[in-house]
């Protein structure tokens, strides 16, 4: 009879502990921590690293990245030859050299919708506040269209978006203008090929829900130039936009916290969503020297360390396991001494 129940005990030890294991997996988590910047700075950059991070920046006439390298390696007091870089800087970033590449570049960007340095780029935002840039988008997608070639559904997209949003800082007096500014941060990041492919394939079905791209392209035939802007607010989705606006925000702060032509540059780091509000954070907190972190730390500034999260459920549950599972031994242990004893 004894037996029996030590049999009975024993299946309900092992069920116990079966179930308690059970429950481990379903309360095992982690949290994203984090990842601490300021240390990675301090210890983790070589000055060998850093020397030729200043000495890329600088054959690049990246001479703002070059100044942002420059103040990160003073601040966590890595050696570096500073007098020579920055008498360099005086000499090859002079106010007129600035000024004749400005307008260049600002000419360029409003014509083309493409920027290769800041003010390229804030000629191409300049001309999609116009409306004129995301006319042109969509004019020439919808010329691809009518040969047969490929058309870029995000960026047909994102122009779409972006008359939609014009209309909307217009009758709210300007209210939208943020949200309008990051969503031609997207689509610049877009045009220049800036944007992971992850991140671009979120983005279209997000910018595809708002904007109804093939219904534009239907509607447009035969249309002119000036019929584009209408064609388009038909095609606009304004009770769908509210995602695509809390990114077009985030895109925007970085603009802001930055600099137009970094704010294109820091995206191609985002992967996804939750990529883009990290960026957006360490953009807060670094402002203008942002590239010149992520120069040096890559996708290490925003890619956070697991730590398992400690909960009261798994707490009992591991208990219960360790419970459980020491009543089947000591059971068992019971079982054999027995038997050893009667033989």
């Amino acid at each position: 009879m004894g037996a029996f129940f030590r049999q009975i005990f024993l299946l309900v030890w092992l069920a116990g502990f079966i179930y308690s294991l059970v429950s481990i997996a379903e309360h095992w988590d982690y949290d994203i921590n984090p990842p601490d910047i300021e240390q990675m700075l301090a210890q983790r950059v070589e000055p060998a690293v850093l020397q030729q991070s200043v000495e890329d920046a600088l054959r690049a006439e990246e001479y703002d990245e070059a100044r942002s390298l420059l103040a990160i390696g003073k601040r966590y007091n890595h050696a570096l030859d500073y007098p020579a870089y920055e008498n360099y800087l005086l000499k090859h970033d002079t106010t007129g050299a600035r000024l004749t590449k400005n307008v260049s570049g600002f000419a360029e960007g409003f014509l083309s919708g493409k920027g290769a340095d800041m003010s390229g780029v804030a000629g191409a935002l300049a001309a999609d506040f116009t409306v004129v840039g995301d006319v042109r988008d969509l004019s020439e997608q919808y010329s691809r269209y009518q040969q047969g070639l490929p058309v870029n559904q995000l960026i047909t997209s994102l122009a779409g978006v972006g008359v939609g949003l014009t209309a909307a800082s217009i009758g709210s007096l300007g209210a939208a203008a943020p949200v309008k500014a990051g969503a031609s941060t997207l689509k610049l990041a877009t045009r220049m090929n800036r944007l992971s492919r992850s991140f671009r394939d979120e983005l279209t079905v997000m910018a595809g829900k708002v904007f109804d791209w093939q219904q534009f392209l239907r509607q447009s035939k035969n249309a002119d130039l000036s019929s584009i802007s209408r064609i388009a607010k038909q095609a606009y989705n304004p009770q769908a936009a509210r995602q695509i606006s809390a990114l077009a925000e985030q895109a925007n702060g970085i603009r802001k916290n930055t600099s137009v032509a970094d704010s294109i540059h820091l995206l191609q780091y985002v992967d996804n969503t939750a990529d883009l509000n990290r960026v957006h954070r360490v953009t807060e907190r670094y402002g203008i020297h942002t590239r010149g972190v992520f120069r040096l730390l890559g996708k290490g500034a925003i890619r956070g360390v697991k730590a398992l999260r400690i909960t009261l459920e798994l707490l009992i549950s591991i208990t219960s396991s360790l419970f459980f599972a020491l009543l089947f031994i000591v059971t068992i242990g019971g079982d054999k001494k027995k038997t050893e004893e009667v033989t």
